[in-house]
């Protein structure tokens, strides 16, 4: 059976009860139907029945007096929103169990695992130098190389035309003395004159011995037509007196241009030279150098020599460059150790126990030398940095200050301590270190000093 016959057959009960008699024996009273009748409706939804009465429709009625709000209808009960605030209740009530119990695990996380208070100190360093000589290392057998190089000439020379010269002997076949003066002329079987240069005094004869006296003389014209050959000129002259060149006459030049030697060419030249003969030397003393040997600077002695000097007429010149060295070999570690214990001991005296060295030790080599007896004798400059040493009792020490301070107070303390440069945290300003020494970590640092 459907909800709605159901509610149907229960309508026609209610009417048949009607007209039945009530409890006292008396038949119920027909409805009075001079009373106005009330329409109603009825709204059935799943086991509830809801009667809402029908309001009549009102009369238009013109009146000064407002009409009185109608009643408002009966509105239907509706259990859902119930439900609704029970199931946003019970949301916040979750809601704050969860975040009671987020703060109670927090709480026990913290208890188990505080934080880290991390704390970087910046430890004073200094630097130490020390500059010395040592007796150690061992001489290389010196060598010697050269390299050549030709190269073209770039000067510029001009000669103007030059007269030939050379000696005219004068034989004096009198028993007197004959004079012949400068400037007398004599011509040559090729037509080539000269002029006498001296005065000539020419001794008599003692036969069969001539007198016999020579002078400078010059071509009168000048240029290569003046270099005349001996005997051009073998002729008499001045009453008696002979006049001969033995010699031919020489230097006699037209007038040309020329390339000379400059200074540049042989400098230009010996540059690269210089470059290659480095590299060469190095290779052949380095052949020398044992595994456990370095290689001091080698001293070397550079002579350049040129085929022309400079100014001289030539197409080209060759220079050649030569380069002698020398050169000593030491032990690298042995001279590092050495200086070691040198700044060891120099870092002992002047900065005490409380610094250590920071780094390798740096040591370059100025000068290497050798004796007459080969004794070789090191000049070098040393450079390290000395850094103040926290040791672990020192930390520990420190930890202990500083556990339970405020950041501030922490700071100061740690600024007082000797060694420390400077200090810093990210710590709050507000919160307290931890008392727990474990949960205190230094970062430590050094300066440049």
């Amino acid at each position: 059976m459907t909800q709605t016959s159901k509610y149907v057959e229960e309508v026609h009960k209610l009417l048949a009860n009607l007209n039945q008699p009530d409890k006292d024996g008396e038949a119920q009273q027909p409805p009075d139907l001079t009373q106005p009748i009330r329409e109603i409706d009825v709204y059935i939804e799943d086991d509830r029945i809801t009667f809402i009465p029908k309001t009549p429709p009102q009369e238009r009625i013109i009146d000064s007096v407002p009409a009185a709000e109608p009643a408002p209808a009966p509105q239907a009960i509706d259990v859902s929103g119930d439900k609704k605030s029970e199931r946003i209740a019970y949301g916040i009530l979750s809601f704050s169990v969860l975040m009671l119990l987020s703060i109670i695990l927090l709480q026990i996380y913290f208890l188990m695992n505080p934080p880290i208070a991390t704390i970087t100190l910046i430890a004073r360093s200094q630097q130490l130098t020390v500059n010395g000589t040592l007796q150690m290392g061992r001489v290389l057998n010196p060598i010697t190389i050269s390299q050549s190089q030709t190269v073209p000439t770039t000067g510029k020379g001009h000669q103007n035309a030059r007269s030939a010269t050379g000696t005219i002997i004068f034989y004096n076949g009198q028993l007197q003395s004959v004079f012949v003066p400068a400037g007398t002329i004599l011509m040559g079987n090729d037509g080539v004159q000269i002029i006498t240069d001296q005065d000539a005094h020419i001794p008599a004869a003692n036969p069969p011995t001539w007198g016999i006296t020579t002078v400078l003389a010059h071509t009168i014209h000048t240029g290569s037509r003046g270099n005349i050959a001996s005997y051009d000129i073998n002729q008499g002259c001045c009453a008696g007196v002979k006049a001969v060149n033995s010699t031919s006459f020489s230097g006699g030049e037209d007038e040309h241009n020329f390339q000379t030697v400059a200074k540049n060419d042989i400098d230009n030249a010996a540059t690269p030279l210089k470059a290659t003969l480095n590299q060469g030397v190095s290779s052949v003393l380095r052949g020398q150098v044992k595994a456990t040997e370095a290689l001091a600077t080698p001293s070397c002695t550079t002579n350049t020599t040129a085929s022309n000097r400079p100014g001289e007429e030539a197409a080209t010149v060759k220079v050649t460059v030569s380069e002698t060295c020398s050169a000593v070999a030491y032990n690298q570690d042995v001279l590092q150790t050495k200086v070691t214990d040198l700044l060891n001991r120099q870092a002992l005296k002047q900065l005490g126990n409380s610094y250590k060295l920071l780094d390798t030790v740096q040591v370059s080599i100025s000068q290497a030398t050798a004796n007459h007896t080969n004794l070789v004798f090191l000049t070098f400059h040393a450079q390290s940095t000395w850094a103040y040493a926290l040791s672990k009792p020192a930390q520990e020490h420190i930890k202990q200050l500083i556990a339970g301070k405020t950041k501030q107070a922490a700071l100061h303390i740690l600024a007082s301590q000797p060694g420390i440069e400077s200090v810093s945290t990210p710590w709050g300003d507000d919160t307290k270190l931890p008392k727990n020494i474990s949960y205190i970590h230094l970062l430590i640092f050094s300066t440049q000093g």
